[in-house]
């Protein structure tokens, strides 16, 4: 049981992970700090200590497009049949 539960979290958290793109234009640093604000946002809503909006208004200054990575946390959470 307690295995299913750290498995679903961690494919609901996979569900909101920001994906690094393999761009040589981009600072590979600031693409790396970038992901792990979205892996704390992410870890601290499916905690319960911030909600689904919290997290979008935390990770929005390092998205480019919030349109697309909304539409691909959705895509993500149909896959795992929570949407």
């Amino acid at each position: 049981m307690l295995q299913e539960i750290v498995q679903f979290q961690r494919s609901l958290g996979e569900c909101f992970h920001l994906f690094i793109p393999n761009d040589p234009l981009l600072e590979m640093q600031q693409a790396i700090s970038n992901s792990m604000l979205v892996e704390s946002a992410v870890k601290q809503m499916i905690s319960g200590a911030i909600s689904p909006e919290d997290l979008l208004e935390m990770v929005e200054p390092v998205i480019e497009n919030m349109d697309n990575y909304i539409e691909e946390v959705e895509e993500n959470l149909i896959e795992i049949h929570l949407a």
